[in-house]
């Protein structure tokens, strides 16, 4: 059960789409090293990677534009790398430095998620209220089940509908 709710809370900030993004980005710039017979990321294409996941990420995510890492950061990043590691950077490796650097705006997605969620449900839930009332043999129904379930409801539901689209793109 703790799995579940930390996939869904890792899913409600976006943590699951950028793995994706980052997968389809290693995938597209990877080479072949035969020495391992393994797919590693050179690192002088660090930082083209970085800006294509950034881009994507951009492209995908609800909320404002975010900011790759500034090319000295990534520079250093690299430095690190040729010092430790000269044949390349494998797909964890990548993936845990992307998330090291997105990690901070991964909040703003959840907390724009959660505004739109929060501020056009009440409305949502009043209109489908009152055009509920509208059908005669629905009104009793209608009328009982109280307008804050139906907040709640249609809260969750937009949470889950703007995942839904995101992952569409």
């Amino acid at each position: 059960m703790a799995q579940f709710f930390g996939r869904m809370w890792d899913r409600a900030q976006g943590k699951l789409d950028v793995l994706r993004i980052c997968e389809k980005v290693f995938e597209e710039l990877a080479v072949v090293n035969t020495a391992k017979n393994t797919r590693l990321l050179e690192v002088t294409s660090l930082h083209v990677a970085t800006l294509m996941v950034y881009n994507t990420i951009n492209k995908q995510l609800v909320g404002p534009h975010k900011d790759p890492p500034c090319m000295r950061v990534v520079s250093e990043k690299m430095e690190s790398y040729r010092a430790v590691k000269s044949e390349g950077i494998t797909q964890e490796e990548f993936r845990e430095l992307i998330m090291e650097w997105v990690r901070k705006d991964l909040r703003l997605v959840l907390a724009n998620k959660a505004a739109v969620a929060i501020l056009a449900a009440p409305l949502l839930a009043v209109s489908a209220k009152n055009a509920g009332r509208q059908v005669p043999r629905m009104r009793d129904a209608v009328d009982s089940v109280p307008t804050p379930l139906l907040v709640a409801v249609f809260s969750a539901g937009l949470m889950l509908l703007q995942d839904v689209r995101a992952g569409k793109q």
